[in-house]
């Protein structure tokens, strides 16, 4: 009688995934350590060493924090299709947030994703135009700026950062701050504002 061949083992779930999906999902509804804790019960410490993937938990645990977190145990353990977390935005589809047509000197805003109400990343390319310092900003989170072409001025107040092509600068949002282009060459930008 020939052998049975048996279905391999399933894996066992990845302790540091489990971990890194807990504290992406936490964020992302503004929970802290110490407020999850509250909700499940679970001990601080033991919560952070999961989010760290220093510790697996129970099944019955897991469970608790992703009722708290307001998800399923089967995301937290990724087995779900990872699809609803993807999001493409094609070229043709990018939404146009500002611009004026009448003065080239104002800045034209395209939004390549944005960010949700839960936060998340808001990822824009920006023709700078030379006006920008006209309209200073501020905003939670963090700012990262990248300069595609041309040269870029970012104003802190004032303290002032000239940006060339292939530079960046990362600075925390609270700042209030402001852009332009530098000469008469035009610029453009990629702005990575993560939201915190």
């Amino acid at each position: 009688m020939p052998p049975k061949h048996l279905p391999p083992p399933a894996a066992a779930p990845d302790a540091q995934q489990v971990g890194l999906r807990m504290r992406a999902t936490r964020r992302r509804r503004k929970l802290t350590l110490a407020q999850l804790s509250a909700q499940t019960g679970l001990d601080k410490g033991f919560l952070s060493r999961l989010e760290r993937g220093e510790k697996f938990a129970s099944v019955g645990s897991l469970h608790t924090v992703a009722v708290a977190l307001g998800t399923s145990l089967s995301a937290l353990l990724g087995e779900t299709d990872p699809q609803d977390e993807i999001h493409i935005v094609r070229a043709g589809e990018r939404h146009r947030i500002a611009s004026s047509a009448t003065d080239p000197g104002e800045h034209a805003y395209e939004a390549i994703t944005m960010g949700g109400t839960n936060g998340g990343l808001s990822v824009m390319v920006v023709q700078v135009g030379t006006h920008g310092e006209r309209t200073v900003a501020h905003h939670g989170g963090d700012e990262l700026i990248f300069v595609l072409e041309g040269r870029v001025r970012v104003h802190f107040g004032e303290h002032t950062v000239l940006l060339e092509r292939d530079d960046s600068v990362r600075f925390p949002g609270y700042l209030p701050h402001s852009l332009c282009a530098e000469g008469r060459k035009t610029a453009r930008a990629l702005i990575i504002i993560a939201n915190g």
